[in-house]
């Protein structure tokens, strides 16, 4: 048995003998985190060097474990498609290079009976033997991960059949070979995962028998005219006919809006038969437009690099969900899956130094106060200077690196983080001088997160902004200063908090609310608190700038760096 320690923290037993040795880029070791879990190591046979490529594969590392740990630790995967890519979860250096990675096993519903995964190969082999309604939700699905994918920035590199493994029981689908997505600096990168997903995506939906393996020069045999207009449209595009070039393939965003608006039905209860009924033609197959299945989920779990090994079933699968959930929820899902943040409407907030604003009828005041300077416990010898440029500052721009997961006020009411996720810096909520604002001082990007106190009264809605340096996000703050500002409230998409952003905005604004801002290095701060059933009280302001107050002073790179 040989330790080997992640970049986490976390060590792992690794097993003496590899558990597979044909992968041309590295050996598989099965092994066991600190919590017994299985795992898989793999070690490359040549460690990367590129500072680049390594942080890359530390992002994906960091969205990894937040979302594959937290699906095991609420004992099964909830369907969403994050859940559905293979984050590694762990990463092992030495001497400054990447040697390995730690990635969960493949969940069994999409293992082979002798343990091999099924991969979408399988499925394109035999087209007239897959329901038409089932392919469209796997193509759905397929568009749905690559989003995800898409919006976290990270290039796949290699979106093939053999890299996409699927499951009989219901149109789910896995992606594998992620152990280190590439950030997709150069345009060759996105275009190559757009044209990838338009095959993938083409060859589940239609039988196409004489095209031949799918690869870079892989094109379709033809887009039948009977398919709808909206498809057709976006498959020109992808394949370039009519002239169209590689700038233009259609976005994941693109794929997954328009084959829900051609398949499903716009409550998303049911498909749409006479679409379905040309996927049936072309496939040889009665028409069918059966209502959605219902099944159940298990968490999702895969190793990368895998090009088709056994894996050993003998090994415990990953924890089920105890509650059943419909595969109307996984395609239909929220499209930015663990990213479960909804927009709703303005919030007003003055933004300055710590500046408050909040009444119960939601008018403005405007107090200036003095607070306490935020959290300062990071490691020795630690150059906060650093975090002043964006050419020097390294804190990932991730959830678990900019917001706690949970927090105390000042009053001690512990807050859990409930939901998050990247936006732009813009959003269509704000007051015109804000917008103005963050684009004249180049805003970069703007992490959301949302908080609920234990006893799910109270909603704190956060803002994280980051700018080039230091002097840009000081600028915007010291201009807005004084002046009425609006910016954004944000709740989770649904459950506990939802109701939020669901009410109209005179219900909203007439709640009892409290909003604080804050700057410091690069970034800027927008808290927003207010009770989740809009109570208009103004005796319980306190309570609600507790929690607005205290999140400023541990959201930003301090909670990234202060226990390194």
């Amino acid at each position: 048995m040989v330790v080997v320690a992640g970049l986490s923290g976390e060590s792992y037993d690794v097993d003496n003998e590899p558990f597979y040795t044909a992968g041309s880029r590295s050996l598989q070791y099965l092994c066991r985190d600190p919590r017994g879990q299985q795992r898989l190591y793999k070690l490359y046979r040549t460690p990367v060097t590129g500072p680049d490529a390594i942080e890359s594969a530390r992002q994906a590392m960091l969205f990894g474990r937040q979302t594959v740990l937290a699906a095991e630790a609420a004992g099964g995967s909830t369907g969403d498609a994050a859940e559905a890519v293979n984050w590694p979860i762990d990463l092992v250096l030495h001497e400054g290079m990447l040697a390995g990675t730690v990635l969960p096993l493949i969940p069994m519903d999409f293992l082979q009976p002798d343990g091999r995964p099924r991969t979408l190969d399988q499925l394109w082999a035999a087209p007239g033997q897959v329901a038409s309604y089932f392919r469209a939700g796997l193509a759905i699905r397929l568009s749905d991960i690559a989003r995800v994918l898409e919006e976290r920035q990270f290039a796949h590199g290699d979106l093939s059949a053999k890299n996409v493994l699927w499951q009989p029981a219901a149109p789910l689908a896995y992606v594998i070979d992620t152990a280190g997505p590439a950030t997709p600096d150069a345009a060759h990168d996105r275009f190559k995962d757009r044209y990838d997903l338009a095959v993938l995506v083409y060859r589940t939906l239609l039988p196409d028998a004489g095209a031949g393996a799918p690869g870079a020069s892989w094109q379709p045999s033809g887009v039948p005219a009977d398919l709808d207009p909206r498809v057709r449209a976006l498959f020109d595009r992808a394949f370039g006919n009519g002239g169209f070039g590689p700038d233009a393939r259609p976005s994941a965003t693109e794929w997954s809006d328009t084959l829900r608006a051609v398949y499903l039905t716009p409550d998303g209860a049911n498909y749409v038969p006479e679409a379905l009924a040309v996927l049936d033609r072309h496939a040889g197959q009665p028409a069918s437009a059966p209502a959605v299945p219902t099944v159940t989920f298990g968490s999702p779990t895969t190793p990368s690099d895998w090009s088709m090994p056994q894996q050993p079933v003998a090994y415990s699968t990953a924890p089920q969900s105890s509650s059943a959930n419909t595969a109307l929820k996984v395609i239909l899902g929220v499209l930015l899956v663990v990213l479960v943040i909804a927009i709703a409407v303005g919030a007003v907030v003055l933004t300055g130094k710590d500046s408050n604003k909040n009444s119960a009828a939601g008018t403005s005041t405007t107090t200036t106060v003095t607070t306490t300077a935020p959290p300062t416990s990071t490691t020795a010898g630690f150059d906060k200077n650093t975090l002043n440029k964006q050419s020097t500052d390294k804190t990932p721009f991730t959830a678990d690196a900019l917001l706690p997961q949970s927090f105390t006020d000042s009053k001690g009411v512990v807050f859990t983080r409930r939901s998050f996720g990247p936006k732009d810096c813009v959003s269509s909520n704000m007051s015109q001088n804000v917008k103005t604002a963050l684009q004249n001082n180049k805003c970069q990007q703007m992490m959301t997160g949302v908080y609920l106190d234990a006893s799910e009264k109270i909603l704190t809605s956060i803002e994280v902004f980051a700018f080039p340096s230091n002097t840009e996000a000081e600028t915007l703050y010291n201009g807005l200063k004084g002046q009425d500002q609006i910016w954004d409230v944000w709740c989770p998409t649904q459950g506990v908090g939802s109701s939020v952003c669901q009410a109209n905005t005179d219900t909203l604004f007439k709640a009892t609310y409290s909003s604080w801002g804050s700057q410091e290095y690069r970034y800027l701060y927008e808290s927003y608190s207010l009770y989740i059933n809009l109570t208009v009280d103004a005796s319980l302001e306190p309570n609600l700038e507790a929690s607005a107050r205290t999140i400023l002073n541990l959201v930003g790179p301090d909670n990234y760096w202060k226990d390194r």
